[in-house]
């Protein structure tokens, strides 16, 4: 998470030499480095491990908002089927970019 303990280096850092040092500090101390480049962001230096667990948290985010959307889309027809509400004609053919979510999916 980048926050107030975060190194900030500029590019020109990297070009002058400096890129080993901090490579071997986020390596060794787990420290984040933010890369500036004309007073802007452009990159972010994290540990392997520390990438891998955001990547892990956005994969199990995407397993449960589909596992939700895949519900709330299955309660929407169960209330159309009763008569409570109305949806398009074309709902069906509705592309939420979730695709079908099975079981294997949530484990």
């Amino acid at each position: 998470m980048l926050t107030t303990t975060n190194k900030i280096v500029s590019v020109s850092e990297f070009s002058q030499g400096k890129s080993g040092k901090i490579f071997n500090d986020v390596n060794n101390n787990k420290r984040e480095y933010i890369v500036m480049k004309n007073n802007s962001p452009i990159a972010v230096i994290v540990p392997v491990e520390e990438y891998d667990s955001y990547m892990k948290r956005i994969e199990d985010l995407e397993k449960r908002l589909k596992a939700y959307s895949s519900g709330i889309i299955r309660n929407k027809r169960i209330g159309v089927a009763q008569g409570l509400f109305e949806v398009p004609d074309d709902f069906d053919d509705w592309d939420m970019g979730f695709g079908e979510v099975s079981h294997e999916d949530l484990a």
